[in-house]
């Protein structure tokens, strides 16, 4: 039986309600739904229509994703007021949740598939049971219904949810009216109802699993609509007879649920439409607070938000691989939030119902311990540091400080260390020391040596330890403090093993944090900002004689740029500094039974807030003459607010190096940054005719980032640039470089006279080469923006040498466009062979594609033969006009044909496929290659935009991290405070990650691959 059994261990209150019954996933909705966590609503509309009662159930709520139903019954009541416990703690659950679901006939208990739980608090005695009721509307139906929709709008992702939630709104309104009496039919032919429903297979689904009926052209509701049409009517004598019929009608109660279901569900979609779009009769209530209270733990003690430094996300993905810090709040059954007072409670409380051989030194003690360990580093608690100090002091020892003690003793993790005898522990410890005459390395050898003698819990060991740690105290030398400081330890740091820093949010920055984190990994800005105060830079003396936009700059706005770069260098230092010191924390902690450092992540840098107004142009911001009152939040637009802050506070040309006065200009343009991030193209106008043709005079375009369309539901990178170089018409309403027709298979031959081509080539590619891929797009027939989701194949590596002469991108892409129309039409083959026949009596979800089912009629007809033999069979034959001999020889000329049939099919299907992976692997061959010459750029830094809209959504930003020293190369996620360390495959995946499809390349940074090491680095 599928039981979670948490019976055993209990929980601290608040835990049960946003833990386990969010974490309670029935094991049929788990097989739909790999990766899921309950959200507790309650719709606008209410729950029942014909007085259905519920006097018994204390709570109810419905799932807003799979559209379970939770109940919850109070049996016994709490000590105190509205359940609450005997005490500020509060409850102490301890739960048996089922997650096999039980089918009841029972007309009081209900009507559905129900899960079964049961809690009860160990100190107040308070019970309450748990019923979560199955959907009657599955996940895979709700897949399958948006599927189906949003395939018709792919380019169009707003629209397609405007049909979806179309359809469902529609469908909650029948039935709705069917759970009033209304027998009226639907009319498959009718206007309103073939717009909104569309009668397709998942629609026609969900109607039949209610109980409606397709019969001919029409879908009738079920019997019992009509019985309830009756039971409301005021003349029929029997009206409380019927009533009471129809309440007890499980296929009534699951209309109603169904009803339910739907209301959530049309709510859930509306959220994704824009908010005048918006109905409020499917605005739903949340209410897992109400449950908190109906429960009696809603209040207690929280942890003060300033303090805490890495929380569970209260909707992570439950069966995703948990954090360290995660799986250490659930093994003590306590939220992320709580105060440090309860942790410490629940891990005493634990420790006093462990019903173990050996709840003191035992493998359920241990993780308990490593539990605190990992909260208390975590937190930086010095209260629950104490705590485990104490722990320490009686013996306790942490399973990673075993670890670390047998590598550094025994080179290699030991399994069972137990079974290690106590002289041979002795005997390696004093050839390590031997091995060494540096007195910190046996000082942490000797603390080593502690670690396994309190792990082995053996008395003789631990004093020789003891001994030894006393005689060597004297000696040890600890490197850290003193007058160096950091610089002390900043060439000590392995950069490799200690991650950079993260950023904090603060509020609505995850797109400057993703900026600031990239501008730092850039080394010759970083090296710059650093070196503010050296009067040789930066314009410190406020001289006059830059120009910018054609003016000169005023001594009030060199000042403040040079504000900014103070506060750039205020934080570039504080990322420093803290990756330092958390580096150094871990070198001198002095007890291996404490190994708070070896889990706990750096903790994270807040950027200025002043800093952060300077970027985003905040309204009141000084920054920009031009746009001083305006607020952006794109990417583009706040690097290149970034870049004409760090301008602006640069010394003009005379006060400039010899090598940065190569001529008389004063503007942006003779600045080392522009030199590092701003290319030119050189744009031709050609005058195309039947008569004649002309060139103009070629022009100079500088760039910061060239502006990227993605040609196709789903391109390449090298497709981007390709379409960016390619020529295009210029029309007499097309007067906007950006609003071009990239295609040349499009340009007609024969142009009118006059007509105008821009070409353009690459003349000058920057060291650092910034993309925008342009992503937002306005609809002319809604007048709003959207955004494409389109997949975008990124490269590691990619070259412009193509692009170096005009018309490159024209013979840099015929060889690929040729391949990918191939892939285009041999996928379209494969998809055709695979799409699922549709018959007018079908009634079951049942998917079955051309080639299975020529198979499956030609092995009934190839029966046919056999069947005629059976005596039954003769008997029938007899009595029939044609002859048993043309009956059977019939089937087996249709079974020939039909083998024939299914032979081809399949021979083409191999065929295609054969096609499809040389093709694919010949356009991999042709993206892969790259000369390695001075166009040749690699991949440092994409920034992602997560969201379906333009107007809201999450950015972070992936980085690429080299180690010199170890020649490494990893790739690293910026997403705000927390930094982690991903495989490339996140990166450079063909297709995007399942769950994230709208999470997706934003902007991107190359650099030149000839100077990658003197540009890109992450070091301190």
């Amino acid at each position: 039986m599928g039981v979670v059994n948490l019976h055993g261990p209990g929980v601290l209150g608040e835990y049960l309600v946003k833990r386990q019954l969010a974490e309670w996933i029935p094991d049929d909705i788990r097989r739909q739904l790999t990766r899921h966590t309950h959200t507790w609503v309650q719709p606008a509309t209410d729950i029942a229509c014909l007085g259905t009662t519920t006097e018994r159930i204390s709570w109810h709520g419905t799932c807003r994703e799979c559209l379970c139903q939770l109940t919850a019954t109070i049996e016994t009541e709490g000590a105190g007021q509205n359940n609450a416990c005997i005490d500020e703690v509060g409850h102490h659950f301890h739960s048996t949740l089922s997650t096999q679901a039980e089918t009841s006939n029972d007309q009081q208990a209900g009507f559905s598939a129900t899960c079964r739980g049961r809690t009860r608090c160990c100190k107040c005695a308070l019970t309450a049971s748990f019923g979560l009721q199955l959907p009657v509307i599955e996940p895979s139906m709700c897949t399958a219904l948006s599927n189906a929709r949003m395939s018709m709008h792919s380019h169009h992702p707003t629209q397609g949810t405007r049909e979806l939630f179309g359809t469902v709104s529609t469908l909650f309104k029948l039935i709705k009216n069917a759970c009033t009496g209304n027998t009226k039919p639907i009319r498959l032919h009718s206007d309103a109802p073939r717009r909104l429903l569309k009668f397709d297979a998942a629609c026609n689904h969900i109607l039949e699993i209610m109980g409606f009926e397709l019969i001919g052209e029409e879908f009738h509701p079920p019997e019992i609509v009509r019985v309830a049409g009756e039971a409301l009517d005021n003349a029929n004598p029997s009206r409380d007879v019927r009533l009471t019929q129809v309440r007890a009608s499980l296929l009534f109660r699951r209309l109603e649920s169904a009803r339910l279901e739907l209301c959530v569900w049309a709510g859930q979609i509306q959220r994704q439409l824009p908010r005048d779009e918006r109905q409020a009769l499917f605005m739903p209530t949340m209410v897992e607070d109400t449950l908190s209270r109906t429960l009696g733990t809603f209040n207690y003690k929280r942890a003060p938000s300033g303090k805490l430094t890495l929380l569970m996300a209260t909707t992570g993905a439950v069966n995703a691989k948990h954090t360290a810090a995660e799986d250490a709040y659930r093994a003590l059954g306590v939220l992320d939030d709580v105060c440090d007072a309860l942790v410490e409670w629940a891990y005493t409380r634990l420790t006093a119902e462990d019903q173990s051989d050996d709840p003191v030194f035992g493998s359920h003690a241990r993780l308990r311990f490593d539990s605190l360990v990992t909260i208390s580093a975590a937190r930086g608690s010095k209260e629950l540091g104490l705590l485990v100090a104490n722990e320490r002091e009686r013996g306790m020892v942490a399973t990673g400080a075993i670890r670390s003690a047998c590598v550094a003793l025994f080179g290699q993790p030991q399994s069972e260390v137990d079974t290690i005898d106590s002289d041979t522990v002795r005997e390696v410890f004093l050839a390590r020391v031997a091995e060494t005459s540096a007195s910190k390395v046996r000082m942490e050898l000797a603390e080593h040596l502690a670690v396994l003698a309190d792990a082995k819990q053996d008395v003789a060991l631990k004093a020789y330890a003891d001994n030894v740690l006393s005689s060597l105290e004297t000696s040890a030398e600890i490197e850290m403090g003193g007058a160096e400081g950091v610089a002390a330890w900043k060439g000590k740091v392995d950069t490799w093993e200690q991650l950079p820093v993260g950023l904090k949010n603060i509020g609505n920055t995850c797109y400057l944090n993703s900026i600031l984190q990239c501008l730092f990994s850039i080394l010759p800005i970083r090296a710059a900002v650093l070196s503010y105060g050296d009067n040789k830079t930066w314009n410190e003396e406020l001289r006059l004689g830059r120009n910018d936009g054609g003016r000169l700059l005023t001594r009030e706005e060199i000042s403040e740029a040079l504000k900014f770069v103070q506060r750039l260098k205020n934080l570039f230092e504080a990322l420093v500094t803290q990756r330092v010191e958390s580096w150094a924390a871990k070198r001198v902690r002095t007890s291996s039974g404490h190994p708070l450092a070896s889990t706990a992540a750096p903790l994270a840098v807040a950027p200025d807030r002043e800093l952060a107004d300077m970027l985003l142009l905040r309204v009141g911001s000084s920054t920009s003459t031009t746009q001083a009152s305006s607020q952006q939040q794109d990417v583009d637009e706040c690097i290149a607010q970034c870049v004409g802050l760090l301008v602006r506070a640069l010394p003009p040309p005379s006060l400039m190096d010899a090598s940065d006065q190569d001529s008389d200009l004063s503007g942006p343009g003779d600045t080392w940054i522009y030199k590092l991030l701003s290319g030119a193209l050189e744009v031709a106008t050609d005058r195309v005719g039947a008569e004649s043709e002309k060139t103009e005079k070629p022009l100079n375009e500088a760039f910061l980032n060239l502006n990227l369309n993605i040609p196709g539901e789903a391109a390449d990178i090298n497709d981007c640039i390709d379409a960016f170089f390619a020529p295009s018409e210029i029309s007499s309403d097309k007067h906007d470089p950006d609003a071009m027709d990239t295609d040349t298979s499009q340009l007609r031959a024969d142009t009118e006279a006059g007509q105008m081509v821009r070409r353009s080539r690459l003349k000058n590619a920057p060291p650092v080469l910034c993309m925008q891929v342009q992503r937002v797009q306005f609809d002319m027939t809604t007048m709003r923006a959207f955004k494409i989701n389109s997949h975008l194949r990124l490269r590691e590596q990619v070259s412009l040498t193509p692009y170096l002469h005009f018309d490159g991108a024209a013979a840099a892409h015929s060889r690929r466009h040729e391949l990918q129309q191939r892939l285009r039409t041999v996928n379209e083959h494969l998809k055709a062979l695979d799409v699922p026949i549709q018959t007018a009596a079908q009634t079951d979800n049942a998917q079955v594609s051309v080639v299975s089912a020529l198979e499956r009629v030609q092995a009934f007809m190839a029966g046919i033969g056999r069947w005629s033999e059976l005596d039954d069979a003769r008997s029938l034959l007899a009595d029939l006009p044609q002859s048993a001999s043309f009956i059977t020889s019939s089937a087996e000329h249709i079974s020939s044909q039909l083998r024939e049939m299914s032979s081809t099919l399949s021979q083409a299907r191999q065929q295609w496929e054969d096609e499809l992976r040389s093709t694919q692997s010949e356009l991999e061959r042709i993206y892969s290659h790259v000369p390695q010459d001075t166009t040749a750029y690699t991949l440092h830094a994409v920034f992602i935009h997560s969201g379906h809209s333009p107007e809201f959504g999450h950015y972070w930003v992936y980085v690429r991290d080299y180690v010199r020293e170890k020649n490494l190369v990893r790739w690293l996620k910026f997403n705000d405070s927390q930094v982690s360390v991903v495989d490339s495959s996140e990166i450079f995946g063909d297709t995007p990650k399942q769950g994230e499809e709208s999470a997706n390349p934003y902007y991107l940074v190359y650099v030149r691959t000839s100077c990658i090491d003197e540009m890109a680095d992450f070091g301190v």
